[in-house]
């Protein structure tokens, strides 16, 4: 009697690896070649635990070939062909077939796949925020690097649009000054919408030379027209705080007291150069130094004025590099209803996968490892006559 005919390994090599395995090519293969691949999981980062089922069926053939070892090492051929009849090497195959299977399910419902469409209403609750940029020449001084108006996008963008903090529920405008206002993005939940608007902006998206900072506090506050009356209301002002036009405290306090609309100022540019810094002349990409009556034209970053309208709009003035102390003050504000939105979901699908997963190993436990009657009968006999 050989002793491969005890454990065969073509059974387990076919239940524990190969048919595991064509599973999971067949599900590869829908996801790359099908609309399959186009549905959302819910852990897609996760997709390295489907090590583990190649690591399972392995665990399982080489604890399989010991077993083999063992009984080429401990047993007689006398005693083989008693045990051939306990033991079922088919059985003992789909076993394994099923738990690694098993295993294979329970990855991917840990990976959360969802499909088909239905219509989820949901209440966004947050804060009303107005980005108020300056544009103006000014902006394009290098006292901070790239430039002033390069850095505060970058700035926004990090902060308000990228930290979890902060991205989730708020609604976001944005507007342009610098002689006048430009409207860029109404007050909207889409914060890629308003990413997308913040990148195009450059010197010239609003009309006008000069600065203006008390007409775009103005403008900030009527983009809240249409925000609920509980809401939380924010304008955050980035410039380097040169007006032109005068007035901003006096819109600042209008906008709090008649409004509840509070104003934070951010200043763009190095307070450390008491003396100001060479504004660009911007002309076709030059650094040359803007001239006005044959002098040129410096620009300071004015933090006495930022902080008297802030004050104002019972708000807080930071410098640029640190707006995440203004961003976190904003997100532990009150956070009201301020819509409710219907949009389509994707169905969670997970429970199928735990359903077979179920399934699959109460099929293993149930399965038994061989034939009962006949080997005990036979076992029996054995037993007697070594006893005798």
């Amino acid at each position: 009697m050989k002793f491969r005919a005890v454990y065969p390994m073509w059974p387990m090599v076919s239940w524990a690896l190969i048919v595991p395995t064509l599973l999971l090519m067949v599900g590869i293969t829908l996801v790359v070649a099908t609309d399959i691949g186009d549905m959302p999981f819910d852990n897609s980062h996760l997709w390295w635990l489907g090590v583990g089922v190649p690591v399972a069926s392995s665990c399982w053939m080489y604890g399989y070939a010991r077993k083999r070892s063992a009984m080429q090492r401990f047993v007689s051929a006398e005693l083989a062909p008693l045990l051939v009849q306990r033991v079922s090497p088919s059985r003992q195959a789909l076993r394994a077939g099923l738990m690694v299977t098993g295993i294979l399910m329970l990855v991917a419902a840990i990976l959360g796949p969802r499909w088909g469409l239905y219509l989820e209403k949901q209440k966004i609750h947050g804060v009303d925020v107005v980005v108020a940029l300056d544009v103006s020449r000014s902006m394009l001084a290098q006292d901070v690097k790239p430039d002033r108006l390069t850095r505060a996008k970058m700035q926004i963008r990090q902060q308000l649009t990228e930290r979890p903090v902060f991205r989730h529920a708020n609604r976001l405008g944005l507007i342009a000054f610098a002689g006048s206002t430009s409207l860029r993005v109404p007050l909207t939940s889409d914060h890629l919408a308003f990413r997308t608007q913040l990148d195009k902006l450059g010197y010239g998206s609003a009309p006008g030379g000069g600065t203006a900072i008390g007409q775009a506090i103005n403008h900030a506050v009527d983009l809240f027209a249409r925000s609920p009356a509980s809401a939380t209301k924010v304008i955050l002002l980035f410039t380097d705080g040169e007006d032109h036009e005068g007035g901003p405290v006096e819109a600042a306090r209008a906008a709090y007291e008649t409004h509840g609309i509070r104003v934070f100022t951010i200043g763009v540019g190095d307070a450390k150069r008491s003396a100001g810094v060479e504004v660009p002349s911007g002309n076709s990409g030059q650094n040359k130094p803007l001239l006005y009556d044959g002098q040129i034209v410096f620009s300071k970053l004015d933090v006495a004025g930022l902080q008297a309208i802030s004050q104002a709009g019972n708000g807080q003035y930071a410098p640029l590099d640190q707006l995440y102390s203004i961003v976190n003050n904003v997100a532990g504000m009150w956070q009201a209803e301020l819509s409710t939105q219907q949009r389509e979901r994707h169905r969670p699908r997970y429970q199928w996968f735990v359903a077979m997963t179920l399934m699959l190993l109460g099929m293993n436990t149930i399965i038994g490892q061989g034939g009962r009657s006949k080997s005990q009968s036979m076992s029996r006999v054995w037993q007697q006559e070594l006893a005798a």
